[in-house]
């Protein structure tokens, strides 16, 4: 079968294969509060939980880069506000009045991909606060992870104008849906990971024990 000339995208359609065809298939585990109390300990149980669900996962031939791990947890909000704060001297807005999301980029063209997508948040009445690259170590993963490896990068945004939690969440699904249909074209890698004013998702193409120590 012919390849892709990039290493992180599909195979072109020939013969009996289409790209469109190929489908996602997860094991899923959850870990929650019930009282909702917000606890950094939520996230290290669903370590445990992700690590013990590694016979759900494959392996490819080089037997280190595993078929797709993430975790999908609240924003971290403290977490946020003081890396910006100590690290680049902003102060981002209270919990649910800002968005943030991970975007997979490549090199190259990263920084023309954010001048767009920071062109059409102001089209949907949002304004770009920050965008940073995202912390991560690439020793523990396998060789095919790594040649496909994105350039990870997060962005903060924010209402124009004060709107409703409502109305901000509807500004950031308008956004996602426009940037993916008018960014992406052939050889420039652009994929919207998340995108959320609550929840924030980490993945890669890792075994679910190398997500863990791929974030940093």
């Amino acid at each position: 079968m012919e390849m892709s000339q990039d290493s992180w995208s599909l195979p072109p359609q020939q013969g009996l294969y289409d790209p469109q065809n190929e489908k996602d298939a997860c094991g899923v585990g959850f870990i929650v509060s019930i009282d909702g109390t917000r606890s950094h300990k939520i996230v290290r149980d669903a370590e445990k939980l992700a690590m013990r669900m590694n016979h759900r996962g494959a392996c490819a031939c080089d037997n280190d880069t595993g078929d797709g791990a993430g975790v999908l947890t609240a924003i971290p909000h403290n977490y946020y506000f003081h890396e910006l704060r100590e690290q680049h001297s902003i102060d981002l807005p209270p919990f649910r009045q800002y968005a943030t999301g991970i975007f997979y980029l490549d090199k190259i063209h990263h920084a023309d991909c954010e001048a767009q997508f920071t062109k059409i948040a102001e089209e949907c009445n949002l304004k770009v606060l920050y965008w940073r690259t995202v912390p991560t170590n690439s020793a523990g993963i396998g060789e095919v992870a790594r040649s496909g490896e994105p350039f990870m990068r997060q962005v903060f945004l924010v209402p124009s104008s004060p709107v409703p939690e409502e109305e901000l969440q509807k500004q950031v699904f308008v956004l996602r849906k426009r940037a993916t249909h008018k960014i992406p074209k052939p050889g420039v890698r652009f994929y919207i990971c998340s995108l959320s004013n609550t929840t924030v998702i980490y993945k890669g193409q890792f075994t679910s024990d190398q997500l863990w120590r791929y974030f940093t």
